[in-house]
């Protein structure tokens, strides 16, 4: 079983010390209070929850996944397949096995086949940084992608 999962103590302690840094009085009550509104009381977060936080403190969320992810495993999916077939070559990378993308970004294949079938509906922030990482996206792009308001990142360019 795959486990990196971002608890929600852990992720407040470390967003508190950064809004230590930067706010203070009343600006920085007013915010710990709306951070522990928007983490709720799950043992761990959901990647709306820490996109939504990241936002709210105008942090770099590559930057963080990076320092909180570190230990996530990936592997870069790429084309496969012979490239003097031009259309298998460009077709590729969106025809990969879903064991192969689970293992690749690192989510387990059981959730990530639940995941497409609409059965759970959330990801959680790691695997949203195993996906980017996959896919050779900024995890950023995906994160403003599903939750904000960017646009679908371009894949296999």
């Amino acid at each position: 079983m795959i486990y990196n999962k971002l608890e929600t103590d852990f992720f407040s302690s470390f967003v508190l010390k950064s809004l230590s840094k930067k706010f203070s009085g009343k600006e920085k009550r007013e915010l710990e209070l709306r951070i522990k509104e928007l983490l709720g009381t799950r043992r761990n977060i959901l990647a709306r929850n820490f996109y939504d936080v990241i936002t709210l403190l105008s942090l770099d969320i590559d930057l963080i996944c990076e320092k909180l992810f570190k230990e996530h495993k990936f592997a870069p999916i790429r084309a496969v397949g012979d490239s003097s077939n031009k259309l298998r070559f460009f077709l590729s990378i969106f025809l990969q096995d879903i064991t192969r993308i689970a293992s690749a970004t690192g989510i387990e294949n059981s959730r990530l086949t639940r995941l497409l079938s609409g059965e759970f509906k959330n990801l959680y922030p790691d695997e949203v940084y195993g996906l980017a990482k996959a896919f050779d996206l900024k995890p950023s792009q995906l994160f403003n992608y599903f939750y904000g308001d960017g646009e679908r990142p371009v894949v296999g360019v």
